[in-house]
């Protein structure tokens, strides 16, 4: 059988030699090696696959033209052979939050047939469901039961992004996240609530140096992207650690670490430091609409959106469809956003306002409120227990950056985006993870961390 299957398999290479000259087949030959040596050991390896995927993508680098269509394939086969791994296995059930999730893209599909873009706005809402199928199968698969591995791979992956960030941008000169309020919202979300938690939880000397350095360097990268929106979240998720966990002592560490740099630039050439922070100031707050205030920026994205909400207000535009009125929308064949179908909201929460009604909203708003909940008991946890080795508290602290961050920028239902898969990712993930006030101990308040691994802590395992 082996012999006869090499005998097919090489006549068939011999026939159709003409294909291996053609570098989408050949791209799509390895794509597909790649994704069966990921599903060979999907719980360590597809996550990993899925990220770069769309990272990949979403970045200005060499060769990120075939994954336009590559991500694609990576989630389909993610939600499809996740879905598979977890019936298969003694995993948690689905819950509340799954249920609304169901909810969501039932609205999605609903006001894709009101769209002018049917076919795109159906293909945006197929790649919702897709996204959510993931992470309610296949990513909790990834985590449950491996949190240690999981974790530590996750905080090298932060440290390596930052570094590969700063060299990009520092000495290559080249801004591979695109525009700054893309680096800030990378840094903010994906790595800086990550660093945080992981600098307080290393357990010898030279991982924390090492962390507290990859911590401060993707500090400079957010305020060195001017973004305001990750700028606030890193600020919120900062306090939110620090009060909750009784660190007030770490609090006013970073103060002083941040007046002490400002200090010392001051120090070094004191006319630079003036002009910088004149630039900051014009730059952060007002964004070159000084005469129309701090959110001057924001208003014209704002209004349009309002004034689309008004002109369909039961169903929306259709998921992932937001006419410019550049074009009166007869694109029925077209399948990916252009110049006629996205512009920018200046809001996530605006953006699925206007793609699926006031009445398709409320699921939405259900996800979201219920995601919100879990963070809240997160930091309830927090404070009762004063301890930061639960695994729950890095995804909190994402999930709490990206609701902040979504308020102002319009990734957090845009599927394309890899802002969206990392987010989703970690609040579903969340639902498992959150402790309950019966299972997780209430501690002593500790003036600082064990040296213990976050694994010894008994409430850093999902309880539910």
């Amino acid at each position: 059988m082996i012999a006869l299957g090499t005998g097919i398999a090489l006549y068939l290479c011999y026939s159709h030699l003409q294909y291996f000259g053609d570098m989408p087949f050949l791209a799509g030959i390895l794509l597909l090696e790649v994704i069966l040596a990921c599903i060979w050991k999907f719980d360590e390896r597809f996550f990993v696959l899925l990220m770069i995927a769309f990272i990949w993508e979403g970045i200005s680098v060499p060769f990120r033209g075939p994954w336009a269509t590559g991500r694609w394939v990576v989630l389909f086969v993610g939600a499809v052979v996740g879905y598979i791994v977890w019936a298969k296995s003694p995993r948690k059930p689905f819950g509340a939050l799954h249920l609304f999730a169901f909810f969501c893209i039932c609205a999605a599909f609903v006001s894709a047939t009101v769209s002018l873009w049917v076919r795109m706005a159906s293909l945006k809402a197929l790649s919702l469901f897709l996204l959510f199928a993931y992470c309610a199968s296949g990513a909790r698969a990834a985590v449950i039961g491996r949190e240690r591995s999981f974790f530590r791979g996750l905080l090298w992956g932060c440290e390596i992004a930052v570094y590969f960030t700063a060299i990009c941008y520092f000495v290559l000169g080249e801004s591979i996240w695109g525009n700054p309020n893309s680096l800030g919202a990378a840094m903010s979300i994906g790595v800086f609530p990550i660093l945080l938690w992981g600098w307080r939880t290393s357990d010898g000397p030279t991982a924390r140096f090492r962390r507290l350095v990859a911590f401060l360097l993707c500090t400079y990268l957010i305020f060195f992207s001017m973004a305001r929106a990750a700028i606030v979240s890193i600020l919120l998720v900062t306090l939110v650690f620090c009060f909750c966990l009784h660190q007030y002592k770490l609090l006013l560490r970073i103060a002083a670490l941040f007046l002490f740099g400002a200090a010392l630039a001051g120090m070094l050439a004191p006319g630079t430091l003036e002009t910088k922070l004149f630039d900051f100031k014009e730059t952060l707050l007002y964004k070159g609409h000084k005469d129309e205030g701090i959110l001057g920026s924001r208003l014209t994205p704002w209004q349009k959106t309002i004034a689309s909400i008004k002109a369909h207000p039961m169903f929306g535009t259709g998921y992932g469809t937001a006419p410019t009125g550049e074009d009166p929308g007869f694109g029925f064949g077209t399948t990916s956003s252009s110049a006629e179908t996205a512009r920018e909201h200046g809001s996530s929460y605006m953006a699925i306002t206007e793609w699926v009604g006031l009445l398709g909203v409320l699921p939405f708003i259900m996800l979201v409120g219920l995601t919100a909940a879990n963070v809240w008991k997160v930091c309830a946890s927090m404070n009762r227990n004063v301890d930061p080795r639960q695994y729950s508290i890095p995804l909190a602290m994402v999930v709490l950056a990206g609701l902040v961050h979504a308020g102002f920028e319009d990734w957090l239902f845009a599927v394309g985006s890899y802002l969206c898969v990392y987010f989703w990712f970690f609040a579903f993930l969340l639902a498992d993870f959150v402790p309950s006030a019966a299972a997780v101990p209430v501690a002593r308040a500790v003036s600082r961390v064990p040296r213990s691994s976050p694994a010894a802590f008994e409430g850093a395992v999902p309880t539910r």
